[in-house]
């Protein structure tokens, strides 16, 4: 039996590797589901959704009031102790995630949070693996090919949510060789690849959110010429990649691109969610600068919570090379769909889910 940290509850990654986990046998001693205070309810709330559609008992899935910002991490100095002596594994996932947020947010969470979690696992006597989840797009504004052995470089970053990821997944890569470590690069992660299921229309949902409040003006023109690489993977191949590659051999001391092998350009994304959601392709095309300058003039952000940031992606060439992490889950049947075979999914759960 293993004993297991979690931080980044109850967020919905976390839950969903902590049930994968729930579904293998003998895999599971004790969880200790991190959670900031102020989040108690959203944490019992999914403690008692997970004991009512997995295996664990009770006692297997401890709440523990945790500040990743504070050094001690863990607020109660017997609970620390406890879990120190005892941990196996800990899987790092709590991070601002916003595209927009201010430096001092990223730093405080992903930098500092990072740093003082990775000092926790490595106080661990027992511990068998520390995982990380960073973001592929610690790349920043590199173009080409970025290879999963591939962290240091000083091309600038598009927000400060991938300069402070980049920070925080360096305090963990100088640790390799002296702590068990698997980091894990997740590209953008989106709904199930069989139900379409996911818990927020963030990320490429705003592409959605956007084009689903233009409807009216449908067909809607494509946003520039360029095909460039968009990164999409479904989050049930990142959770069951990441709990293969945090107990494999193959993981150790090593860093994986979890993004799509084959990615689609964004043209051929928008027209294919275009399609969905219209029935019809896209005419025409818009430059670049004339969507900028027209998201700035509609106040889209402000209007529908489309950040600014998001453009970005869509007009940066960079390919995330998948060799180490083709060969670490070859002949594990865990394989990343192919988009095209699973955004009708992704679409038709955002049509009958969004809020109106």
């Amino acid at each position: 039996m293993n004993h297991y940290v979690f931080t980044g509850f109850p967020g919905f990654l976390a839950g969903k590797l902590i049930t994968h986990l729930a579904s293998l046998p003998n895999q599971i001693g004790t969880i200790y589901a991190l959670h900031l205070p102020t989040q108690h309810d959203e944490a019992s709330a999914l403690k008692q959704e997970l004991l009512a559609t997995t295996s664990l008992q009770d006692e297997q899935l401890v709440l523990v009031e945790a500040d990743i910002t504070l050094p001690e991490v863990i607020l109660d100095p017997i609970m620390r102790s406890v879990i120190e002596r005892s941990v196996n594994y800990v899987f790092h996932l709590a991070a601002a995630y916003d595209l927009s947020i201010p430096y001092e947010v990223g730093y405080r969470i992903n930098l500092l949070g990072t740093k003082h979690m990775t000092a926790f696992a490595k106080r661990a006597p027992h511990l068998k693996r520390y995982v990380y989840f960073s973001t592929a797009y610690v790349s920043g504004r590199r173009q080409g090919t970025v290879y999963e052995n591939e962290l240091w470089h000083r091309v600038a970053f598009k927000n400060h949510y991938e300069a402070t990821k980049y920070e925080a997944e360096a305090i963990v890569s100088r640790e390799f060789g002296s702590m068990p470590v698997t980091v894990i690069r997740p590209g953008i992660v989106i709904g199930h690849s069989l139900t379409g299921e996911t818990k927020k229309f963030d990320g490429v949902y705003f592409v959605l959110k956007l084009m689903d409040q233009l409807r009216q003006a449908a067909p809607l023109p494509y946003i520039g010429r360029q095909n460039i690489e968009v990164n999409l993977v479904p989050y049930d191949y990142v959770v069951e990649a990441t709990a293969y590659l945090a107990h494999a051999p193959a993981g150790l001391g090593r860093t994986f691109h979890l993004t799509d092998p084959f990615p689609h350009g964004a043209r051929e994304v928008y027209r294919m969610i275009h399609e969905e959601m219209f029935r019809r392709p896209p005419r025409g095309t818009i430059p670049h600068v004339a969507a900028e300058a027209g998201f700035s003039a509609m106040k889209l952000s402000e209007r529908y919570g489309v950040p600014r940031e998001l453009l970005d992606y869509f007009k940066h060439q960079v390919h995330f090379d998948t060799t180490q992490t083709m060969r670490a889950l070859n002949g594990t049947g865990i394989i990343c769909p192919d988009l095209k075979d699973y955004l009708p999914q992704v679409v038709a759960y955002y049509d009958t889910h969004k809020k109106p």
